[in-house]
């Protein structure tokens, strides 16, 4: 089987490099996401594929699963042993009786897939024999409904592929999802615990054949959406979905498909690692396979102990090889031969041993002679029993380790050319892996995310692939919906949470933004319009001092309407309960009040600068400390200015219409936390945008508006608009530039603030020539 394999693995990778497939980049094996037709991200490192497998199809998966790992439990356990009866309870599966342990295939109809994948698991997966492969492939038994599952769900996923001109790998990303949903289901044989059988060994045993089952499925169907002549086949979906399929990707623990020479490639880590060294090119770089393989063979023959541990691998493995011959052919149960090779035959130490110590070879021949004896009219049987006999003959006068100390002839390796082919087939496999495994882990399964009828949703709206072999498309068309946003938040809500704590403050947003604001909006959440613009509306979010609606535009308008009304209202209360002056005579106040402190300034520095007139010292350092205090009153001016004009509860409104927001639920994890509802939409961050109010530029409009009262003489002017849109400047100074501004301050020496002048100047008109440009 192991040189079966490698063979037919090495076929595979040639005829990948005959079509100029890109193997050593896996460019093969990887998703390109502009040819998907839905997925989250633009790029291979943000791309997220959403599926889901269809409930009827995961139950199949874990029932094949199940039920394999009772039959194991069955096995190893025994019908009344300890810790029996406890495995069975926790699979909660039935299975069908388990007969004695045989390692015949022909109980097996001939050239069936059940007989195909008998004798492929036989010779290349330990713990395994006939009966267990049988009870589990019964006629309406799990293992056969996996391998129907597998020919439809193919086919469907093939025929979906060419509906839509083949231009996504609609078919590759199922069997993506399909092994995800395996090594899922695989997880749920941790708890099982089996006495005569570790977890390491139950995983290995069945991974490997729920792989061959899964792989030979897959192969049939091929073949006959070939020969049918299907439209759905394409040579190219062969050569992607076979080369996808290793052993690896089925074990839970992928390391352990080499922990001993009974595996689809023949050798163990041990040897894989020593050929290594001799593999010449790195791996996965195939190119000129041939010529690789005959050049590693060259370097293999010249290493010496490399050489003596493959003749043991290979002993190891042609012991196993004859005696399987023999017991597919012989089935004696009171026959001393079959009882020790079953002893033998699972333990690549055990066999060592044996074939270590030349008595028991010699009386393992004669066991055999006696049988020989007893059936000498079937001549076939005796024909199949021959090669054992002769191999044995090998050993029985000398050990092993005898025959590895004998000189071998140049011509009389061929078994390191299999051992090579195997060592390139799995490294092939690992190549494969590598590429697959990362792609694996780009496609997420929804279904432990969102409950049923968020599946049905997203599935309905286009946005979720789903995998089965019943009749429903693998993805609907998807549908972009439109909606309108508004956002809406509290000016100044952080001030005003310094200024009266949180407990107040949550209080007071309780009381008048966040009941009232939701009374007004539940009018709109019910029913929906004739047209999508009318539809009801629903709440996305409170984000602290805001709050997000989604919806139709008309009920949205009408909402932002109701809230002005919630904003005059508390006005109208705040008078009434306490009255205040108006914001104008606030504004009057601060003006008057810093148009004193000016004057006042203005009146220093003249004094100042007559002092200067008579060379009075000292007064430069008066000067500075001056001009620092005008900087803090015009700082202070604006502040007081913005306010005055915030002193009354004021709400930013923003309504925007486009595509709909993305919507997702993040489950509760353990008791950390409860499900957290999230809503993406550049439409929403646009809304938020619009809401946003510049401080500086309402501040300066009354810095303009006093000026303007002060030349005409006219305190009542007013603003002839509601609504200013303007433009903020300012000049970002480097961080030697901000320095030598501290310096000029402390030292008070003209000719450092004329250079200082002269620097700030050059910078700023650096920038206005940045912005020209």
């Amino acid at each position: 089987m192991a040189d079966g394999y490698g063979r037919e693995r090495l076929e595979l990778l040639t005829n990948l490099l005959k079509n100029r497939c890109d193997v050593k980049n896996g460019t093969l094996w990887t998703l390109a996401p502009k040819r998907l037709r839905f997925r989250h991200g633009e790029t291979i490192a943000e791309l997220k594929v959403p599926y889901h497998m269809g409930s009827e199809d995961e139950a199949v998966i874990e029932n094949a699963i199940l039920a394999l790992t009772a039959i194991f439990a069955k096995r190893y356990d025994g019908d009344g042993a300890e810790g029996a009866e406890p495995a069975r309870q926790t699979l909660q599966i039935s299975v069908p009786p388990l007969k004695a342990k045989t390692f015949r295939t022909d109980i097996f109809i001939a050239d069936s897939i059940d007989k195909r994948i008998a004798s492929i698991a036989l010779a290349s997966t330990p713990h395994v024999d006939s009966s267990v492969i049988s009870a589990w492939l019964s006629t309406d038994g799990h293992g056969k409904r996996f391998l129907g599952w597998i020919s439809e769900f193919f086919e469907k996923t093939l025929k979906d592929e060419i509906k839509h001109d083949g231009g996504e790998p609609t078919a590759y990303l199922a069997l993506l999802a399909a092994i995800n949903t395996i090594k899922k289901k695989k997880e749920k044989v941790k708890s099982i615990r089996i006495k005569g059988l570790p977890y390491e060994k139950i995983d290995l045993a069945a991974g490997m054949i729920i792989f061959t089952a899964f792989k030979e499925a897959l192969k049939d169907a091929l073949e006959r959406l070939k020969a049918e002549g299907s439209s759905c086949y394409s040579y190219a979906n062969e050569l992607l979905l076979l080369s996808s399929t290793a052993p690896k990707a089925f074990l839970s623990i992928p390391s352990n498909v080499l922990s001993s020479v009974l595996n689809p490639y023949g050798i163990n880590t041990e040897v894989f690692d020593a050929m290594s060294a001799h593999a010449g090119d790195s791996p996965g770089d195939f190119e000129n396979l041939g010529r690789l393989i005959d050049a590693a063979c060259e370097r293999i023959r010249d290493d010496a102990r490399l050489m003596e541990e493959l003749k043991q691998t290979h002993f190891t493995g042609s012991f196993r090889e004859k005696a399987l011959a023999f017991l597919t052919e012989f089935d004696l149960p009171d026959s001393e031969a079959r009882d020790t090779i079953f002893e033998l035959y699972n333990e690549d130490r055990v066999i060592r041993n044996f074939l270590n110590d030349p008595r028991l070879c010699a009386s393992l021949k004669k066991s055999l002679e006696e049988i020989e004896e007893k059936h000498i009219k079937d001549v076939r049987r005796s024909e199949m029993m021959e090669p054992l006999k002769d191999f044995l003959a090998t050993f029985s006068k000398r050990s092993m380790l005898g025959s590895l100390l004998k000189p071998a002839r140049r011509d009389s390796t061929d078994f390191v050319m299999h051992a090579v082919m195997g060592y390139y087939a799995c490294a092939f496999d690992d190549q494969v892996e590598k590429y697959c495994a990362s792609m694996r882990g780009y496609m997420a399964d929804r279904r432990g995310e969102f409950n049923q009828s968020m599946m049905i949703e997203e599935y309905n709206a286009g946005r979720l692939y789903r995998f089965s072999r019943d009749d429903r498309p693998v993805l609907k068309t998807l549908e972009i919906e439109e909606e309108g946003q508004l956002f809406v938040d509290m000016k100044d809500f952080t001030r005003k949470t310094l200024k009266v704590k949180e407990i107040a403050m949550a209080e007071f947003m309780k009381e008048y933004f966040y009941q009232p604001i939701l009374t007004a909006a539940s009018r709109y959440g019910i029913g929906a319009g004739v047209v999508r613009n009318e539809r009801g509306i629903s709440l996305t979010n409170i984000p602290g001092d805001a709050a997000i609606f989604s919806g139709g535009v008309t009920c949205l308008v009408s909402l932002a309407r109701d809230i002005q009304q919630v904003i005059r209202h508390y006005r109208d209360n705040l008078l009434r309960k306490l009255p205040s002056r108006k914001e104008a005579e606030l504004l009057d106040e601060v003006h008057k009040r810093f148009e004193a402190r000016r004057t006042e300034i203005k009146r220093k520095r003249a004094s100042l600068m007559e002092a200067m007139d008579k060379n009075e010292p000292g007064v430069e350092a008066r000067l500075a400390a001056l001009g620092e205090d005008e900087h803090r009153l015009e700082n202070t001016y604006r502040d007081e200015v913005e306010t005055a004009l915030k002193g009354d509860l004021e709400a930013g409104l923003f309504i925007t219409y486009g595509t709909k927001a993305e919507t997702m639920v993040i489950e509760p994890r353990g008791d950390f936390s409860g499900p957290v509802k999230v809503s993406i939409g550049e439409k929403i961050n646009e809304a938020a945008r619009g809401t946003f109010r510049n401080n500086m530029v309402r501040a300066k409009l009354e810095i303009l508006l006093e000026k303007e009262r002060m030349e005409r003489k006219n305190p009542q002017i007013r603003y002839p608009f509601d609504i200013c849109i303007d433009k903020m400047y300012a000049i970002k100074m480097p961080p030697e530039v901000e320095r030598a501004f501290e310096k000029v301050i402390s030292t008070g020496k003209e000719t450092n603030a004329r250079a200082m002048a002269q620097l700030v100047s050059n910078e700023y008109l650096n920038d206005l020539r940045k912005i020209i440009a």
